[in-house]
């Protein structure tokens, strides 16, 4: 597996993959009380993303990364070619996700409490 892509000084917040026309982008986002989750979109290259997943939260920016880089490993072997200095255009919705990361299911914000009405997109 063939990381070198992926190695670097700098902290990994985003990154862009695409095959064949779709997109997945990797964000590492702020999930509250001091913690970082993983958030995934996928979708056409030049859409709206129609998958997600999200994962954590870690406690750590470090560890969230290492998540990242383990994912981007994964999809480099399903064909997917990174694109490091491509613009992560769902970055608005993967930190509107990020919030709900860590959140037990019957707890999530409710509409009064949440200004953004955005209902996320599954698979």
């Amino acid at each position: 597996m063939k990381l070198h892509y992926f190695h670097g000084r700098s902290p990994l917040r985003d990154l862009v993959m695409v095959k064949d026309g779709q997109r997945i982008e990797l964000h590492i986002r702020p999930a509250g009380g001091g913690h970082w989750g993983l958030v995934a979109l996928a979708g056409p290259d030049r859409g709206r993303p129609d998958g997600q997943f999200c994962r954590g939260p870690w406690p750590t920016q470090a560890r969230a990364e290492s998540v990242l880089r383990s994912v981007a490993g994964t999809m480099v072997g399903k064909g997917y070619e990174p694109k490091p200095g491509d613009y992560a255009v769902w970055s608005v919705t993967a930190q509107r996700l990020a919030r709900t990361i860590g959140v037990p299911q019957g707890e999530q914000a409710t509409p009064d409490a949440d200004p953004d009405q955005f209902k996320p997109l599954t698979r």
